[in-house]
Protein backbone atom coordinates (compact mmCIF):
# COMPACT_ATOMS: atom_id res chain seq x y z
CA UNK A 1 0.00 0.00 0.00
CA UNK A 2 0.91 3.57 0.21
CA UNK A 3 0.46 6.78 2.22
CA UNK A 4 -0.36 8.61 -1.29
CA UNK A 5 -4.03 9.13 -1.89
CA UNK A 6 -5.38 11.07 -4.57
CA UNK A 7 -6.61 13.56 -2.40
CA UNK A 8 -3.19 14.42 -1.89
CA UNK A 9 -1.67 14.30 -5.11
CA UNK A 10 -4.36 16.97 -6.44
CA UNK A 11 -3.93 19.11 -3.15
CA UNK A 12 0.07 19.39 -3.73
CA UNK A 13 -0.72 19.96 -7.82
CA UNK A 14 -3.34 22.35 -6.82
CA UNK A 15 -1.07 24.29 -4.94
CA UNK A 16 1.13 24.63 -7.36
CA UNK A 17 3.33 21.81 -6.79
CA UNK A 18 3.77 18.09 -8.75
CA UNK A 19 1.86 15.54 -6.94
CA UNK A 20 3.11 12.05 -7.81
CA UNK A 21 2.00 8.76 -6.92
CA UNK A 22 3.38 5.57 -6.65
CA UNK A 23 1.48 3.28 -8.35
CA UNK A 24 3.68 0.34 -8.90
CA UNK A 25 1.98 -1.97 -6.25
CA UNK A 26 -1.28 -2.09 -7.95
CA UNK A 27 -2.74 -3.11 -11.66
CA UNK A 28 -3.62 -1.62 -14.36
CA UNK A 29 -7.06 -1.15 -13.42
CA UNK A 30 -5.65 0.09 -9.95
CA UNK A 31 -3.80 2.82 -11.94
CA UNK A 32 -6.96 3.75 -13.84
CA UNK A 33 -8.57 4.01 -10.99
CA UNK A 34 -6.32 5.89 -8.82
CA UNK A 35 -5.55 8.48 -12.09
CA UNK A 36 -9.63 9.06 -12.53
CA UNK A 37 -9.91 9.98 -9.31
CA UNK A 38 -6.91 12.18 -9.26
CA UNK A 39 -8.21 14.22 -12.72
CA UNK A 40 -11.58 14.44 -11.21
CA UNK A 41 -10.04 16.87 -8.73
CA UNK A 42 -7.84 18.66 -9.94
CA UNK A 43 -6.68 20.42 -13.92
CA UNK A 44 -3.49 20.85 -12.98
CA UNK A 45 -0.23 18.59 -14.14
CA UNK A 46 0.79 15.33 -11.79
CA UNK A 47 3.18 12.36 -11.96
CA UNK A 48 2.61 8.28 -11.45
CA UNK A 49 5.83 6.81 -10.18
CA UNK A 50 7.14 3.42 -11.56
CA UNK A 51 9.04 0.95 -9.80
CA UNK A 52 11.83 -0.86 -12.13
CA UNK A 53 12.30 -3.33 -9.38
CA UNK A 54 8.95 -5.04 -10.43
CA UNK A 55 7.33 -5.57 -13.89
CA UNK A 56 5.80 -2.21 -14.48
CA UNK A 57 4.93 -2.23 -18.16
CA UNK A 58 1.28 -2.95 -17.67
CA UNK A 59 0.83 0.03 -15.21
CA UNK A 60 2.84 2.57 -17.33
CA UNK A 61 0.42 1.43 -20.62
CA UNK A 62 -2.39 2.40 -18.00
CA UNK A 63 -1.05 5.98 -17.55
CA UNK A 64 -0.35 6.58 -21.14
CA UNK A 65 -4.28 5.95 -21.72
CA UNK A 66 -5.04 8.04 -19.48
CA UNK A 67 -3.01 10.98 -20.36
CA UNK A 68 -0.70 10.86 -17.20
CA UNK A 69 1.64 13.75 -18.22
CA UNK A 70 4.50 13.02 -15.63
CA UNK A 71 6.04 9.43 -15.31
CA UNK A 72 8.45 8.91 -12.31
CA UNK A 73 11.21 6.09 -12.62
CA UNK A 74 12.39 4.83 -9.50
CA UNK A 75 15.15 1.69 -8.82
CA UNK A 76 17.15 1.40 -11.91
CA UNK A 77 17.88 1.77 -15.12
CA UNK A 78 15.34 1.11 -17.74
CA UNK A 79 15.79 2.48 -21.51
CA UNK A 80 13.47 0.71 -23.48
CA UNK A 81 10.98 1.90 -20.48
CA UNK A 82 11.85 5.76 -20.90
CA UNK A 83 11.50 5.08 -24.68
CA UNK A 84 7.81 4.18 -23.92
CA UNK A 85 6.89 6.75 -22.02
CA UNK A 86 8.30 9.34 -24.03
CA UNK A 87 6.77 7.74 -27.35
CA UNK A 88 3.33 7.90 -25.11
CA UNK A 89 3.64 11.59 -24.70
CA UNK A 90 4.78 11.49 -21.18
CA UNK A 91 7.30 13.34 -19.11
CA UNK A 92 9.82 11.38 -17.28
CA UNK A 93 12.12 11.54 -15.01
CA UNK A 94 14.86 9.23 -13.60
CA UNK A 95 15.26 9.09 -10.16
CA UNK A 96 19.61 8.92 -10.07
CA UNK A 97 21.41 7.54 -7.41
CA UNK A 98 24.96 9.30 -8.23
CA UNK A 99 26.13 11.74 -11.28
CA UNK A 100 26.63 8.36 -13.57
CA UNK A 101 23.47 7.23 -13.39
CA UNK A 102 22.07 10.84 -13.84
CA UNK A 103 24.00 11.03 -17.53
CA UNK A 104 23.17 7.62 -18.58
CA UNK A 105 19.56 8.24 -17.81
CA UNK A 106 19.58 11.38 -19.98
CA UNK A 107 21.09 9.50 -22.73
CA UNK A 108 18.19 7.53 -22.70
CA UNK A 109 15.88 10.35 -23.33
CA UNK A 110 14.84 11.07 -19.40
CA UNK A 111 13.74 15.22 -19.44
CA UNK A 112 14.58 15.66 -15.81
CA UNK A 113 16.48 13.86 -13.26
CA UNK A 114 15.42 13.25 -9.44
CA UNK A 115 19.10 13.24 -7.85
CA UNK A 116 18.02 11.29 -4.33
CA UNK A 117 20.48 11.76 -1.58
CA UNK A 118 21.30 9.02 1.25
CA UNK A 119 18.93 11.10 3.64
CA UNK A 120 16.00 10.51 1.91
CA UNK A 121 13.10 8.00 3.75
CA UNK A 122 11.88 5.08 2.43
CA UNK A 123 13.89 3.14 -0.42
CA UNK A 124 17.02 4.38 -0.96
CA UNK A 125 19.59 3.62 -3.66
CA UNK A 126 22.34 5.36 -3.27
CA UNK A 127 25.24 6.47 -0.56
CA UNK A 128 26.04 10.39 -1.59
CA UNK A 129 24.45 12.75 0.91
CA UNK A 130 21.95 15.20 -0.74
CA UNK A 131 24.85 18.20 -0.67
CA UNK A 132 27.46 16.38 -2.34
CA UNK A 133 25.29 14.82 -4.58
CA UNK A 134 22.85 17.23 -6.33
CA UNK A 135 25.88 19.50 -7.50
CA UNK A 136 27.59 16.21 -9.41
CA UNK A 137 24.33 15.69 -11.18
CA UNK A 138 23.76 19.29 -11.95
CA UNK A 139 27.36 19.08 -13.46
CA UNK A 140 26.74 15.59 -15.41
CA UNK A 141 23.56 16.40 -16.70
CA UNK A 142 24.21 20.21 -18.90
CA UNK A 143 20.65 21.98 -19.54
CA UNK A 144 18.59 18.87 -17.40
CA UNK A 145 16.03 20.09 -15.01
CA UNK A 146 17.51 18.50 -12.06
CA UNK A 147 15.36 17.93 -8.90
CA UNK A 148 17.01 17.58 -5.08
CA UNK A 149 15.44 14.61 -2.50
CA UNK A 150 16.34 13.37 0.39
CA UNK A 151 16.61 15.36 4.09
CA UNK A 152 15.05 18.72 2.28
CA UNK A 153 11.41 19.43 4.56
CA UNK A 154 10.83 22.83 4.54
CA UNK A 155 11.77 26.31 2.64
CA UNK A 156 15.49 26.54 3.44
CA UNK A 157 16.11 23.39 2.48
CA UNK A 158 14.24 24.15 -0.85
CA UNK A 159 16.53 27.82 -0.90
CA UNK A 160 19.93 25.25 -0.47
CA UNK A 161 18.98 23.17 -3.46
CA UNK A 162 18.53 25.97 -5.81
CA UNK A 163 21.49 27.34 -4.13
CA UNK A 164 23.34 23.83 -5.32
CA UNK A 165 21.93 24.10 -9.10
CA UNK A 166 18.52 22.39 -8.91
CA UNK A 167 15.08 23.15 -10.41
CA UNK A 168 13.28 21.75 -7.59
CA UNK A 169 12.91 19.94 -4.45
CA UNK A 170 11.66 16.28 -4.00
CA UNK A 171 9.97 16.01 -0.82
CA UNK A 172 8.69 12.94 0.73
CA UNK A 173 8.80 12.35 4.99
CA UNK A 174 6.96 16.41 5.46
CA UNK A 175 3.75 15.26 3.54
CA UNK A 176 3.46 11.96 5.45
CA UNK A 177 2.01 14.59 8.22
CA UNK A 178 -0.15 16.40 5.70
CA UNK A 179 -4.01 15.68 5.86
CA UNK A 180 -4.70 13.74 2.86
CA UNK A 181 -2.54 11.04 3.39
CA UNK A 182 -3.88 7.66 4.79
CA UNK A 183 -1.13 6.77 7.23
CA UNK A 184 -2.25 5.53 11.09
CA UNK A 185 -2.47 7.89 13.40
CA UNK A 186 0.12 6.32 15.40
CA UNK A 187 2.56 6.62 12.78
CA UNK A 188 2.01 10.40 12.27
CA UNK A 189 2.58 10.74 15.85
CA UNK A 190 5.87 9.20 16.25
CA UNK A 191 6.73 11.34 13.52
CA UNK A 192 5.77 14.52 14.90
CA UNK A 193 7.95 13.36 17.87
CA UNK A 194 10.93 12.08 16.26
CA UNK A 195 14.12 13.79 16.04
CA UNK A 196 16.63 13.78 13.01
CA UNK A 197 18.88 10.93 14.79
CA UNK A 198 15.88 9.10 15.17
CA UNK A 199 15.91 7.08 11.70
CA UNK A 200 17.82 4.19 10.33
CA UNK A 201 19.57 3.60 6.98
CA UNK A 202 18.93 -0.35 6.60
CA UNK A 203 20.25 -2.39 4.03
CA UNK A 204 18.13 -5.41 3.94
CA UNK A 205 15.74 -5.33 7.41
CA UNK A 206 12.07 -4.50 6.27
CA UNK A 207 12.43 -6.80 3.45
CA UNK A 208 9.69 -9.01 3.45
CA UNK A 209 7.59 -8.64 -0.21
CA UNK A 210 11.09 -6.43 -1.31
CA UNK A 211 14.22 -7.69 -0.86
CA UNK A 212 18.14 -6.59 -1.40
CA UNK A 213 16.38 -2.68 -1.48
CA UNK A 214 18.30 -0.12 1.22
CA UNK A 215 16.10 1.71 2.64
CA UNK A 216 15.90 4.02 5.78
CA UNK A 217 12.90 4.08 8.46
CA UNK A 218 12.26 5.34 12.11
CA UNK A 219 13.91 2.78 14.74
CA UNK A 220 11.04 0.95 16.45
CA UNK A 221 11.55 -2.01 19.06
CA UNK A 222 12.01 -4.64 15.78
CA UNK A 223 14.92 -2.34 14.49
CA UNK A 224 16.17 -2.53 18.23
CA UNK A 225 15.83 -6.04 18.76
CA UNK A 226 17.43 -7.07 15.19
CA UNK A 227 20.74 -4.29 16.56
CA UNK A 228 20.45 -6.14 19.82
CA UNK A 229 21.01 -9.27 18.46
CA UNK A 230 24.08 -8.30 16.33
CA UNK A 231 22.23 -7.45 13.46
CA UNK A 232 21.79 -11.25 11.90
CA UNK A 233 20.80 -11.63 8.15
CA UNK A 234 17.46 -12.57 7.25
CA UNK A 235 16.54 -15.73 8.27
CA UNK A 236 18.09 -15.28 11.71
CA UNK A 237 16.17 -12.18 12.50
CA UNK A 238 14.63 -12.18 16.86
CA UNK A 239 10.69 -12.80 15.66
CA UNK A 240 11.15 -13.19 12.08
CA UNK A 241 7.85 -14.59 10.86
CA UNK A 242 5.73 -13.48 13.87
CA UNK A 243 2.43 -12.11 12.72
CA UNK A 244 3.10 -8.31 14.06
CA UNK A 245 -0.43 -6.60 12.43
CA UNK A 246 -3.04 -6.88 9.99
CA UNK A 247 -4.82 -4.81 7.35
CA UNK A 248 -7.58 -5.27 4.78
CA UNK A 249 -5.73 -4.59 1.92
CA UNK A 250 -2.81 -6.84 2.68
CA UNK A 251 -4.03 -9.39 5.22
CA UNK A 252 -1.55 -10.22 7.94
CA UNK A 253 1.73 -8.03 8.42
CA UNK A 254 4.85 -9.89 9.48
CA UNK A 255 7.80 -8.42 11.48
CA UNK A 256 9.97 -7.22 8.59
CA UNK A 257 7.50 -7.07 5.69
CA UNK A 258 7.85 -4.47 3.64
CA UNK A 259 4.24 -2.07 4.49
CA UNK A 260 3.54 1.36 5.34
CA UNK A 261 0.25 1.10 8.40
CA UNK A 262 -2.78 2.18 7.10
CA UNK A 263 -5.34 3.94 9.23
CA UNK A 264 -7.18 1.04 8.61
CA UNK A 265 -3.99 -1.44 10.16
CA UNK A 266 -4.32 -3.02 13.58
CA UNK A 267 -1.83 -5.17 15.75
CA UNK A 268 1.51 -3.48 16.78
CA UNK A 269 1.61 -0.38 14.64
CA UNK A 270 4.87 0.41 16.36
CA UNK A 271 6.97 -2.47 15.30
CA UNK A 272 5.98 -2.25 11.48
CA UNK A 273 8.08 -0.18 9.25
CA UNK A 274 7.35 3.58 8.84
CA UNK A 275 9.52 4.82 6.32
CA UNK A 276 10.92 8.71 6.92
CA UNK A 277 13.96 10.49 6.16
CA UNK A 278 16.35 12.48 8.43
CA UNK A 279 14.03 15.74 7.83
CA UNK A 280 11.49 14.61 10.03
CA UNK A 281 12.62 16.87 12.40
CA UNK A 282 11.18 19.82 10.50
CA UNK A 283 7.75 17.40 10.95
CA UNK A 284 6.08 19.41 13.42
CA UNK A 285 2.08 19.55 13.07
CA UNK A 286 -0.45 18.30 10.66
CA UNK A 287 -1.07 20.68 8.00
CA UNK A 288 -3.27 20.21 5.14
CA UNK A 289 -0.87 19.43 1.89
CA UNK A 290 -1.65 23.11 0.24
CA UNK A 291 -0.61 24.58 3.10
CA UNK A 292 2.18 22.76 3.49
CA UNK A 293 3.87 23.43 -0.44
CA UNK A 294 2.89 27.38 0.11
CA UNK A 295 4.58 27.25 3.61
CA UNK A 296 7.75 25.82 1.99
CA UNK A 297 7.73 28.53 -0.83
CA UNK A 298 7.00 31.12 1.22
CA UNK A 299 9.82 30.35 3.36
CA UNK A 300 12.24 29.84 0.51
CA UNK A 301 11.23 33.15 -1.30
CA UNK A 302 12.57 35.04 1.75
CA UNK A 303 15.98 33.08 1.65
CA UNK A 304 16.66 33.25 -2.60
CA UNK A 305 14.43 34.71 -5.56
CA UNK A 306 12.98 32.42 -7.77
Amino acid sequence: MTATTPELVAAVSNAGGLGLAPLWFTDAKGVKDFVGRVKALTDAPFGVNLNMDFPSMEQLDACLEENVPVISIFWGRSPEFIAHARSGGAKVIFSAWDAQSAAEAVDHGAHAICAQGWEAGGHVRGKVSTMALVPAVVDAVGDTPVIAAGGIADGRGLAAALALGASAAWIGTRFLSAKETCIHPDYVARLIDACETDTGYYDNLFDVGWPNAPHRALQNSTTKAWEAAGRPKPGQRPGEGDTVASSPSEGKVVRYQTFSPDTETTGDIEAVAMWCGQGVSMVRKVQSAGDIVLEIADEARKIISF
